[in-house]
């Protein structure tokens, strides 16, 4: 979920920026918007598990 707070928005922009004109004007908004919906939401949640409950959060990142 945490990565998810980091591609997404990436991910809205990139698609608008490079299929702005596949999708037209209405398209990019659209996946624009939503994206930022679903980042705000995620961001809220991830907030009340770390933030207002006290849980600690790790990510490990492992070399294989």
């Amino acid at each position: 979920m945490y990565l998810t707070l980091i591609i997404l928005p990436l991910l809205g922009s990139i698609a608008s920026g490079f299929f702005g004109r596949k999708i037209g004007i209405s398209g990019s908004h659209f996946i624009t918007c939503s994206s930022v919906i679903i980042t705000t939401i995620l961001a809220i949640n991830s907030f009340y598990w770390s933030g207002l409950n006290n849980i600690p959060v790790t990510i490990n990142v492992q070399d294989e």
